[in-house]
């Protein structure tokens, strides 16, 4: 299993970054599929929801559509792009014979748009700002920074549980090995940044605060999915990444660090 992990991630990250530095069409394409296949993964999560359902479909596209919508400059399409999935979803839900999908089947529907969708669309944002790509590089690498030394150091050093309740293999000092890589990392960052003559858009004081937020954000973010597969009593949301799960497995975490380091990066004036 851990060969098979280490195997994922040399292969999944360099094809991550690739995709990070060929520029935006191929960053945004990286966001869609994510996306779509997260928002998959989670409506097969629901009970009532078959495979082929329309209200699956419907959530596929939904999430990959606002993971999209910082690369869309019209107002409209992207009212659109809410306002129109939204009703379709509901029309859905009228009953077809003996059928009727439910409000359990329609809300996991919306959770998977929203959720996968909307939360994943803010690296997009990321990406469109000013030193966008650095940003980029930055929460990412510092989130799998963190979900590394938190996997290597819980299974080392691991004794005391996080949240038993929600997952057991969670411990505090895999937490305390996460933050410490994840630290390492976002200075890391900066520094070969700095020294290739970019521009780095974190000052030295707010690049280490940054790095810890969104290593605890990271966590969070890693323990709401975790509940989430728990309510449906599965161990991962899907295989199609050997080691790892499925790809909400193993993203769950960007979902809550871009999300904070869209709005930390506005706040701060980036």
């Amino acid at each position: 299993m851990l060969r098979l992990r280490l195997l994922t991630a040399s292969i999944g990250l360099p094809l991550i970054l690739v995709a990070i530095a060929i520029g935006a069409p191929a960053f945004a394409t990286l966001l869609a599929v994510v996306a779509a296949v997260s928002a998959f993964e989670l409506c097969h999560l629901a009970p009532g929801l078959r495979r082929g359902d329309p209200l699956v479909v419907l959530g596929i596209a939904w999430a990959a559509i606002l993971a999209l919508r910082y690369f869309v400059n019209s107002a409209d399409l992207l009212a659109a792009g809410m306002a129109l999935p939204l009703v379709l979803s509901l029309v859905l839900m009228l009953p077809k014979g003996d059928r009727r999908p439910g409000f359990t089947a329609w809300s996991w529907t919306v959770a998977a748009a929203l959720y996968v969708g909307w939360l994943l669309g803010h690296w997009g944002g990321l990406y469109r700002m000013h030193d966008g790509v650095a940003l980029v590089l930055f929460g990412m690498l510092v989130t799998f920074a963190y979900d590394t030394g938190a996997f290597f150091t819980g299974r080392r050093f691991g004794r005391h549980k996080l949240s038993p309740g929600i997952s057991a293999g969670k411990t505090w000092e895999g937490v305390a090995g996460g933050v410490a890589l994840a630290l390492c990392v976002g200075l890391l960052v900066r520094l070969v940044t700095l020294h290739l003559g970019h521009g780095f858009p974190l000052s030295a004081g707010l690049t280490p605060a940054t790095a810890v937020l969104l290593a605890v954000v990271a966590q969070l973010g890693d323990l709401v999915e975790s509940a989430l597969k728990r309510s449906a009593s599965i161990k991962d949301a899907g295989v199609i990444l050997p080691g790892h799960g499925g790809m909400l497995d193993r993203f769950d975490s960007l979902l809550f660090t871009g999300t904070m380091l869209y709005f930390v990066s506005l706040w701060t004036g980036m």
